[in-house]
């Protein structure tokens, strides 16, 4: 009786675990999903020669709808200003910066008394291109 109790007392525990594995693979999926949508995007903004208005808004409006979380959730910082393939130096680097914000990263958080600002993370891609606008 005593292990019987001992495992009904464990088990919950147990099970945390065992789901943490499928949140992981979710939460890699996501996170594929957003760097498949940056990089079509960045590919764009190179044409381009920055990061335009359309392609800012295609950015959150994809990944909003691929996710399914608040259009508020994806925030995106780029140059907006035009750089040309043959400026010299960092003058034809196009900056960019997209940050999502994951919710449900641990399993069983309500279980192991996470709130759910704490079960979520901000996911970002701060990087640069090169300008191929001639």
């Amino acid at each position: 009786m005593k292990q019987f109790i001992v495992l009904i007392a464990v088990l919950p525990i147990m099970m945390v675990f065992l789901l943490q594995f499928s949140v992981d693979q979710v939460n890699s999926e996501k996170i594929a999903y957003i760097q498949s949508v940056v990089y079509s995007a960045k590919e764009d903004a190179k044409q381009e020669g920055c990061f335009t208005e359309e392609i800012t808004e295609r950015i959150k409006s994809e990944i909003s709808q691929g996710l399914d979380i608040p259009e508020e959730y994806v925030e995106v910082i780029a140059d907006d200003e035009v750089k040309y393939r043959y400026s010299k130096g960092e003058g034809r680097l196009i900056n960019y910066k997209v940050s999502v914000r994951l919710d449900g990263i641990m399993a069983g958080g309500a279980l192991l008394g996470i709130s759910e600002d704490e079960n979520s993370t901000i996911y970002t891609i701060d990087s640069y291109t090169a300008s191929e606008r001639i």
